[in-house]
């Protein structure tokens, strides 16, 4: 089967399996965060987004922005939910091209296998969550923006594709706000060594034009906050979990309900503290929350270390969580992540042993791959924040396995 042909059958049968699923999952109720998701929606459908009732703008608008016109023609909550199995295809199809230059068919094979069965995603995709749209937008740049750095002369159509790709999941995960910036910050000090330097210029590029699409969206966030460079007003409570080290808490987020409801949280504090400064204006509870968590962090260090090291269990497998049973899903992501693990280890090793003959376009990629995860990892996390960049995981892994890229690698 030719690689058209092939990356077209993966397509529609990622389409045809995750339409099932949303059909298999349905329910009349919302759950996790699909009602937030509808609210800025339905907003934007009356010419808002954050109201003086809603005054916190905690996503960005990239996925409200994509469900307001179905919510505008009146489309059922089945319709909105099945939109997910649309971004999915595309993930896949995009990570199928994406590392088909460097695998071959057989690791683009396993790596489109993997974005469209990964359990984590099966998990979120039939609901109102980011994640099918965010994997979608990040296969997409992996595949454009690989295309752009490999060309021989400027390619205008892969520099705003991936730029394009960029700035949308920006807009939809607004964290990836931090990783334009730091990525931008060692791109311009790449620019001080020849032997990359065209690539780190085209790739610098690329993120300017990403940051521009967000320049209206932080200048809304500006006019509300009078903040500069505000990619959302939750960071507070995010680092607040974070540094809590308290007994029995190891850095896991807790929800408002929580926090005034579960006994454990309130023996240790915290509906005393959120009824004191959860309710202020939102600049003057971000702050609250900012400085208790550097109170926290001053007051025990090792207990927020602690913290760190959790995160990245929570990141890989869902584990530890503070206060409440582990989940089966637990299970699945160990048998799922951790060999995946392993084999990035493997790669690794693999691309340093080969580091001076590494595409630039790679080391790109896993620069920002370790800027998102290191970022992620200081505030609490979830498996399903790990895995929307698994395009690029799976793109510099297929490739530093692949005996055909070690060969095209080697010099003639």
């Amino acid at each position: 089967m030719s690689p058209r042909a092939l990356g077209l059958l993966l397509f529609f049968a990622t389409l045809l399996l995750h339409v099932v699923n949303v059909i298999v999952a349905d329910r009349p109720d919302l759950i996790w965060d699909e009602a937030r998701y509808q609210w800025y929606a339905t907003s934007l459908t009356h010419g808002t987004y954050a109201t003086p009732e809603k005054p916190d703008i905690i996503n960005g608008p990239g996925y409200p922005l994509v469900l307001a016109p179905l919510i505008a023609a009146g489309a059922p909550l089945i319709v909105l939910r099945g939109l997910n199995a649309l971004f999915m295809a595309l993930a896949v199809l995009f990570s199928f091209r994406a590392v088909l230059p460097y695998a071959g068919k057989k690791g683009a094979l396993g790596v489109a296998l993997i974005t469209a069965l990964h359990p984590s995603l099966l998990r979120t995709a039939p609901y109102l969550m980011t994640e099918a749209l965010a994997l979608a937008c990040i296969a997409g740049f992996a595949w454009a923006f690989t295309a752009a750095l490999r060309s021989e002369r400027w390619a205008w159509g892969p520099v705003l594709a991936a730029a394009f790709a960029f700035g949308w999941l920006t807009l939809t995960r607004v964290f990836f706000g931090n990783v334009i910036l730091a990525g931008g910050f060692f791109l311009a000090l790449l620019l001080l060594f020849p032997g990359i330097r065209q690539g780190a210029l085209r790739a610098l590029v690329v993120f300017a034009l990403a940051f521009g699409m967000c320049v209206p969206w932080l200048a809304y966030t500006q006019s509300k906050t009078g903040d500069l460079l505000c990619w959302s007003t939750n960071g507070g409570e995010l680092l607040y979990w974070a540094t809590s080290t308290n007994e029995g808490e190891n850095g896991h987020w807790f929800s408002e309900e929580d926090s005034q409801n579960k006994p454990e949280l309130v023996a240790n504090g915290h509906r005393d503290f959120y009824k004191a400064h959860y309710y202020l204006p939102v600049k003057e509870r971000e702050a609250a929350l900012k400085k208790k968590a550097m109170e926290n962090l001053r007051a025990n260090p090792q207990g927020v270390l602690k913290n760190w090291i959790c995160n990245w269990g929570r990141l890989i497998v869902g584990f530890p969580r503070s206060y409440y049973p582990e989940e089966l899903i637990m299970l699945v992501l160990v048998a799922v992540n951790v060999p995946i693990v392993l084999a990035v280890l493997l790669a690794l090793l693999v691309a340093w042993k080969n580091r001076r003959q590494l595409p630039v376009e790679l080391l790109l990629l896993g620069l920002l791959t370790f800027i998102y995860l290191g970022g992620t990892s200081l505030l609490p996390g979830l498996p399903r924040y790990t895995i929307v960049v698994w395009p690029w995981i799976g793109l510099g892994l297929a490739a530093m396995l692949s005996k055909g890229l070690q060969i095209r690698l080697r010099p003639e």
